[in-house]
């Protein structure tokens, strides 16, 4: 049986929430009008989170083999086995030991010939995403995002691919159960954007950069991320297990039709024509290479990837009825790109030179409106900002509800001290830990609990409250229960 601690630590808090979002009773209201700012700061502030909260490594530079060192993403099976499975950039998915403290000698998957690492893993492509299947303990699969090593103009081209779990071996993964979902043309190396992640509704969502190059080509409204034809710098959304019974047929939006997979019958633009893309769900982005849902609410926090002058994070609320458009080419942070840093073509936007951040605006792009940042950062020393996640874990309790997110080039994870969807002009954030250069982001278990991604060191680090990842091993994560326990509780 599961014991009551652990159910008072971990299922209580979680079962209560899904009720609350089944419910509908989130307390999201639809977002007005309002004005906010961004932070300015140069990342010089030394900050460190307050006792007896405590980052510490869980898996380190020497756990990694060599060619396959480069931790990308952080992922809980959750199939009853205290097992994570860690993507690297190179290409390679690793297998982590949790009760052993150990990585096993062999990986789930070796994508290294199909990426190219380590000659073209490096920079902005490579392996950038893995994804669990929400029924992974029963079928198996896991999806991933890479760009492909290719030959010509294939090269540099973002697959999302699917592949299932061996048969004979939970801790291997069948090469030969590849299945191509989506190829999107992509000639430049950068701005591939990057993320995979199955929302509240069973969908997968995807990430996707404006096709490279800067100021989205310079091409103003007429770039991909303002154009509702491209798959280019949105956010897509597609059932893969087949969930929507009314779901259509993928259409050919540059990517060929057909596909194992459907378009959702309530995405905004399934069944227009071949004016857009039936897969987008939200557009106007530039480089969203993380994203993530709050477990809590099902809202949806996405980090993008800035020009030269603001790093933003944006809020799509659950409220919020999509599409979304972020804004850029339009937009940068709070202002146009047409900024004095920044200097982007905005041909064809709509005039609009305001300075403050506005939820919606007034303006915007095929009747829908642009919506600003509700956190954006200078980029007078953030780079490529990482979203993060809303703590929704149990055992780091003066975390509750805080949004933790940082950038790579600044060395700083910064949490909210005010966070209320339904007043995004009033959230707030402050610096929270220092010294973290080469964070590629964030990682949540099936418990909720957070880890920190350190791809160039090598490292994967753990949040907790002074007393270690004593739960990381622990077989609890098929549905909050140990996979003893299956049929016992009551």
């Amino acid at each position: 049986m599961v014991s009551k601690q652990l159910y008072s630590h971990i299922l209580r808090p979680h079962v209560l929430a899904l009720v609350a979002f089944l419910a509908g009773t989130s307390g999201i209201a639809s977002p007005g009008l309002a004005e906010t700012s961004c932070y300015t700061d140069n990342c010089s502030a030394t900050c460190t989170p307050s006792a007896p909260v405590t980052i510490s490594p869980l898996v380190e530079s020497g756990d990694f083999p060599a060619g396959m060192d480069t931790p990308i993403a952080f992922v809980d099976p959750a199939d009853g086995r205290g097992r994570y499975l860690i993507a690297t950039q190179e290409g390679a998915i690793l297998v982590w030991d949790g009760a052993a403290g150990a990585m096993l000698p062999t990986p789930f998957l070796d994508l290294r010939d199909d990426i190219g690492g380590p000659v073209l893993a490096g920079g902005e492509r490579g392996l950038l995403a893995l994804a669990m299947d929400p029924d992974y303990s029963m079928n198996g699969r896991i999806y991933v995002f890479y760009t492909r090593a290719g030959a010509g103009s294939e090269q540099g081209d973002v697959v999302i691919a699917r592949y299932e779990r061996s048969a004979g071996d939970p801790d291997v993964g069948n090469l030969g159960s590849a299945t191509l979902l989506l190829v999107i043309d992509h000639p430049a190396s950068n701005h591939n954007g990057g993320w995979l992640a199955f929302g509240p509704d069973g969908f997968l969502y995807i990430s996707t950069g404006d096709g490279g190059s800067s100021c989205d080509n310079g091409a103003g409204a007429n770039g991909d991320g303002q154009r509702i034809d491209t798959l280019a710098g949105k956010m897509l959304r597609i059932d893969v297990r087949g969930i929507d019974g009314s779901a259509t047929a993928p259409d050919n939006c540059g990517v060929g039709a057909g596909g194992p997979y459907t378009v959702p019958s309530t995405n905004p633009f399934t069944g227009q024509g071949a004016a857009s893309c039936d897969e987008v769900w939200s557009l106007g982005l530039r480089n969203p290479f993380r994203f993530s849902f709050d477990r809590s609410t099902g809202d949806l926090y996405i980090g993008d990837v800035g020009q030269n002058k603001w790093e933003e994070i944006n809020l799509k609320a659950v409220s919020t009825p999509a599409p979304v458009n972020f804004g850029w080419v339009c937009r940068e942070g709070c202002e146009t790109a047409a900024n004095d840093e920044s200097s982007c073509a905005t041909g064809g936007c709509p005039m609009d030179t305001g300075t403050s951040c506005l939820f919606p605006r007034k303006t915007g792009i095929n009747s829908i409106n642009h919506w600003d940042p509700v956190l954006c950062h200078y980029n007078g020393g953030w780079d490529s900002i990482m979203g993060g996640y809303r703590y929704r874990g149990s055992f780091v309790p003066s975390l509750a509800g805080d949004y933790i997110y940082g950038d790579p080039a600044c060395g700083q994870l910064w949490k909210t001290t005010t966070l209320d969807p339904a007043n995004p002009s009033a959230i707030a954030s402050e610096c929270w830990a220092s010294g973290y250069h080469g964070t590629y982001g964030l990682a949540e278990d099936s418990i909720g609990e957070l880890y920190i991604i350190r791809g160039p060191s090598s490292r994967i680090d753990c949040i907790h409250n002074g007393d270690g990842c004593f739960w990381n091993g622990t077989a609890l994560f098929v549905d909050g229960f140990e996979s003893g326990d299956i049929g016992a509780w009551n």
